[in-house]
């Protein structure tokens, strides 16, 4: 009977222990999967930004911050026997035409082709030509500044990035050419011989094999796109929400029309007028730069400094495929300023610190939680909330403000680093007086000591990750930034996420601090005598009250006159309550 007793004793503690077991290990294994599945819908969503190769090109596959506001049209152009002879059979592949923009052109994201193969070439004597003879028909090979090579067709101002060289992609793209053409003349009563009018067309592939020729239309007086199809905005706006007049989306069309001038510089440009144009928006926002630290400006001071000695350089005859990259590039950052910035509406911001929308409600519970953890973490999420709310205002980033806030961010995390390798020593000093150390471990002051040691721990890793970090993303332009912060924040407490990241170590370092006064104050009080014990109490005390009130003065936090206040009323209520007696 013992034996079975005992065995059912056993089976019973072994039931109750795999009970608690369970209990304790389903929590963690729900949040692993949880986690694994966050982490899967991230990976998805990131490779929607991932660039996919097709027929040796790259193509993104979508670059919007935010939801398009309009749904994506594409339309196939009818096919006549009126609008151009044909110079080959028809292809079997189905031709597509589709609107698109300069920020898509496929300039940057080519694939490599070059073999490393190591070729030995014998020059001939007396060569003095070394253009490639290569047949581009009436299209002529011109190199970008940068050195990108794109073709040009300077009887009718058409331009491709297109190897033009390719008989058969030359006829393909002449038969496009006139269609579109024809369908400019039939729509619009345009045509390209005027000289205001460019053309820019793109052949790309369909995983299906079918030819998609993209295109866009340049109107130089007005500095403008046009597109015979409609096309979505969501490679024009760049995420930015609220837009719906037309004279707020005219800015992102110019920031599109400069981007093309970049990319495809043109003698029809006057760049005097251009310069001086120039010249007067950077001297503007120098002076807004000078003057206040809310400016709007794109650029710094010392970068508008070296814009105006560059802009002065410019000699008077200002001609030239360099003069023009170099006027289109910058008025192409001021322009997309002016779109982010909502210029001229009534609604417009007109400082650095301006939100335009709407602020949105949050539920109780995410701000009652929110309150908890800023508590928890000794308030350094709301100071680091104010300034990241100061440099991403409406998700769009001002760059000048974007490099000193990551500066800062880098000489705070430094000097965390310096202050826990000190409190380390401090820890492990501590725990190696014989006084402590003859302890049992489980005694209040070995504890305490063991989680402060743990917190700055924490707090160096934490510190020298989040400096590693910045490092890498610290000092990037604002639309690798503006993707950064969106990845970041994309959590339930959004840009609150981020803010209490940068607050941990500045808290984990506080907490190690705080047991590690909880141990040696339990050490002290413990193990004294009374005239000891009475003086140092009280010299205690009267260090805490010093350094509370300072936290409350630094926080704006003032007990004095809330407890005047508070005895001011209570006095008023005795009067009243005196006044209404018989």
């Amino acid at each position: 009977m013992s034996r079975r007793h005992e065995v059912g004793r056993l089976t019973n503690r072994s039931r109750v222990f795999l009970k608690a077991l369970a209990r304790y290990v389903a929590f963690p294994l729900r949040l692993v999967h949880r986690l694994f599945h966050a982490l899967l819908q991230l990976y998805s969503r990131r490779c929607q930004f991932l660039p996919v190769q097709r027929d040796g090109r790259v193509e993104r596959v979508t670059g919007s911050f935010q939801p398009s506001l309009l749904p994506i049209h594409t339309q196939a152009l009818p096919t006549s026997t009126n609008l151009g002879q044909q110079l080959h059979p028809a292809p079997s592949v189905h031709s597509v035409f589709r609107p698109f923009t300069p920020s898509q052109v496929m300039r940057y994201n080519k694939t490599p082709q070059i073999k490393r193969e190591v070729k030995l070439v014998n020059i001939p004597a007396g060569k003095r030509d070394y253009s490639d003879k290569e047949d581009s028909g009436t299209w002529c090979a011109c190199v970008h500044p940068e050195g990108a090579l794109y073709f040009h067709d300077t009887v009718r101002g058409i331009y491709t990035d297109s190897d033009m060289r390719d008989g058969e992609r030359r006829s393909s793209m002449t038969l496009c050419i006139e269609k579109l053409l024809a369908q400019l003349t039939h729509q619009c009563g345009l045509q390209l011989c005027s000289g205001d009018i460019e053309l820019v067309v793109e052949l790309t592939r369909k995983r299906n094999k079918d030819k998609v020729y993209r295109y866009y239309l340049v109107d130089h007086p007005n500095r403008l796109l046009f597109w015979l199809d409609e096309i979505s905005t969501k490679w024009i706006f760049d995420g930015v929400l609220g837009v719906e007049k037309w004279s707020h989306i005219k800015y992102a069309i110019q920031h599109q029309y400069w981007q093309h001038c970049e990319l495809y510089p043109s003698d029809k440009l006057r760049c005097a007028q251009l310069l001086k144009e120039l010249k007067e928006v950077v001297v503007h926002a120098s002076a807004e730069i000078i003057t206040t630290d809310l400016s709007l400006s794109p650029f710094d001071g010392d970068e508008l400094s070296k814009i105006l000695d560059l802009i002065d350089r410019f000699e008077d005859n200002v001609q030239g495929a360099h003069y023009t990259c170099v006027i289109a590039r910058f008025m192409r950052y001021f322009t997309r300023a002016q779109f982010f910035n909502f210029c001229g509406l009534r609604e417009a911001r007109l400082d650095a610190d301006q939100s335009l929308f709407v602020k949105e409600k949050k539920s109780k519970f995410m701000v009652a939680l929110s309150w908890a953890i800023n508590v928890a973490l000794f308030d350094a999420p709301r100071s680091h909330m104010e300034e990241l709310r100061r440099v991403w205002v409406d998700r769009c980033i001002n760059s000048p403000r974007w490099k000193n806030f990551n500066t800062k961010l880098s000489s705070e995390w430094s000097g965390i680093t310096m202050y826990s390798t000190v409190m380390i020593a401090v820890d492990v000093s501590f725990l190696a007086v014989p006084s402590v150390n003859s302890q049992d471990t489980s005694s209040v002051t070995v504890i305490t000591s063991y989680i402060s040691l743990f917190c700055i721990v924490g707090s160096l890793v934490v510190s020298l990750f989040l400096t590693r970090q910045n490092q890498l993303h610290g000092q990037e332009f604002a639309d690798t930034a503006v993707i950064f912060l969106t990845r970041v924040t994309g959590s339930v407490f959004g840009t609150k996420s981020l803010a209490m990241v940068h607050g941990l170590p500045y808290a984990m370092l506080l907490w190690g601090m705080v047991y590690f006064v909880i141990a040696f104050s339990y050490q002290v009080f413990t193990s004294t005598p009374i005239i000891t014990l009475a003086t140092t109490g009280s010299a205690c005390g009267v260090v805490a009250l010093f350094t509370l009130w300072l936290v409350s003065a630094a926080r704006d936090f003032h007990i004095l006159p809330l407890f005047q206040a508070w005895l001011e009323g209570f006095k008023d209520k005795c009067r009243k309550l005196h006044r209404t007696r018989p």
